[in-house]
């Protein structure tokens, strides 16, 4: 749809029947036309002049893929399957049918058979470790069928409120584990989880992207303006983290102290609204800025045959009302779990012998993240850098701008004195990460080295965090020593 001159599609063996009875029946409907002609290179199918239905100028464009060669490339907005009843009429999918469709196409939701056993930790007299290990293993499949169903509530709704939705719910479970920990008063796992949450997207998931396109490709192109646009916003997220820090460290305030409270509600405010900003500055004022190169016309340096490379289209497996009862569902049972996990972390910790630190910042950001982990690796070997940034980095802007000032400003309404002083060493090695990541997003294209220069990173710092304990107390106790013999020193001179 929305196509201004003829285009062809080039097939070994033409296209399938079903396909041709779906354009033949619709392309009057849209105001072209559609044949399938012999020529000198084979079967062709010619699509001219189809124009966009009443949905706009991104209407929905047919296609097949075949498992040995692609047939056609299409750029531009994802393309939506839909299929027409006898009488040219939309189908209404079917709740069962694409349920089963939804839940079939996705190996993680196997997992799903933990979810009632999770639920019953007392029936069941599970220690604190199980039941901090079977929550873990089931919020796995949670998180990712609470994307799912997000995606198909978007399907029914025109692109930008679609892009809302995604934007919203995109990191729904980190903010439900973290207001759980937080109204159970656990401020430290709530801060290294979600520092967690930023550092495993940046490093763990964009290193093994960036390594696995780098074994196919030399050199792998992507949306330079897009990564810059969400690696500058992570790094004034960082320093709103920094400011706080600084401050403290210098004596300014003590933690947790009124200034502290003050200061750091003044800064997530400021950061709910420079996040509000940008997704009205990618949704509306400059969108095209976002799309890929190829769907912006330009030349992605590639070779022709993975210029070819189609993307697979995307289907409404659900009907509106039965994706809203799949994400609410996917919600509550989260919620649910979350608390349960939360509840057995102290005595996970005691009972393992490690510390609440490491659990926070490596065990839970990756039971969070584990399905946009895996779309974006699975992105990345498909070639489709894009897609893969926008995962990794996309969804750390997202905890940084949005899921940490939300977190502080539900500290501030339940009286808890959750701020954004995070301690000088979680601080530290978070600007440090942001900043490896700018440089190795800065020139617009990677490789399978840039990859490991991530993942060895992520290692090092995760290694670090199993020997860590955080410990304001002692950390503010040093500060006043140190503080009191500076004073002395300078009596003394």
């Amino acid at each position: 749809a929305g196509m201004s001159t003829p285009k062809r599609v080039n097939s070994p063996a033409g296209i399938s029947s079903d396909t041709r009875d779906l354009l033949a029946l619709h392309a009057p409907m849209t105001g072209g036309s559609f044949k399938e002609s012999q020529g000198s290179s084979g079967k062709y199918t010619q699509l001219s002049e189809m124009h966009a239905d009443e949905g706009g100028s991104n209407g929905s464009l047919y296609r097949e893929r075949k498992r040995s060669r692609t047939m056609l490339t299409v750029v531009g907005p994802p393309v939506i399957i839909t299929k027409f009843n006898a009488q040219g009429q939309p189908e209404e999918p079917r709740f069962v049918h694409g349920s089963i469709r939804m839940l079939k196409g996705n190996a993680l939701y196997l997992l799903l058979v933990f979810v009632p056993i999770a639920c019953l930790p007392e029936t069941l007299h599970f220690s604190d470790t199980m039941t901090f290990l079977m929550s873990c293993v089931a919020i796995l499949p949670l998180a990712g069928l609470l994307g799912e169903a997000t995606e198909q509530v978007a399907f029914h709704t025109n692109e930008t409120l679609g892009g809302l939705l995604n934007a919203t719910f995109g990191n729904a479970t980190e903010l439900i584990v973290a207001y759980f920990a937080l109204k159970k008063g656990l401020l430290e796992v709530v801060q290294v989880s979600l520092l967690g949450s930023i550092l495993s997207n940046t490093l763990l998931v964009l290193g093994c992207s960036c390594l696995v396109v780098g074994i196919r490709q030399t050199q792998a192109k992507f949306n330079l303006v897009a990564a810059q646009a969400n690696t500058t916003l992570l790094q004034i997220a960082i320093l709103g983290l920094v400011v706080p820090t600084a401050m403290e460290s210098t004596g300014q305030f003590s933690a947790h102290g009124a200034v502290d409270l003050i200061l750091s509600r003044g800064i997530a405010i400021s950061l709910l609204v420079l996040y509000v900003l940008y997704v009205y500055f990618q949704l509306f004022t400059h969108a095209a800025l976002f799309e890929s190169p190829r769907a912006s016309g330009e030349k992605s340096g590639r070779s022709t045959e993975e210029e070819e490379e189609e993307e697979e289209a995307e289907e409404i497996l659900l009907p509106l009302s039965g994706a809203m009862a799949w994400l609410g569902l996917a919600t509550v049972a989260i919620a649910y779990l979350s608390e349960a996990l939360t509840g057995a972390i102290e005595g996970t910790t005691a009972q393992l012998g490690i510390s609440d630190t490491f659990v926070g910042f490596v065990i839970i950001p990756i039971v969070g993240n584990a399905a946009e982990h895996s779309t974006a690796i699975v992105m990345a070997w498909k070639g489709k850098m894009d897609l893969a940034f926008g995962v990794a980095l996309g969804s750390s802007t997202q905890i940084a701008l949005f899921v940490i000032p939300v977190m502080v400003i539900i500290g501030w309404i339940i009286d808890q004195p959750m701020d954004l002083y995070f301690g000088v060493y979680e601080t530290v090695i978070t600007f440090l990460s942001a900043l490896i990541v700018s440089h190795v997003v800065g020139d617009g294209e990677t490789n399978w080295l840039e990859g490991a220069m991530l993942l060895f990173t992520y290692f090092i710092i995760c290694f670090a965090f199993f020997f860590y304990h955080h410990d304001p107390a002692g950390a503010q106790g040093a500060h006043e020593l140190a503080h009191a013999r500076f004073l002395a020193e300078a009596l003394r001179s």
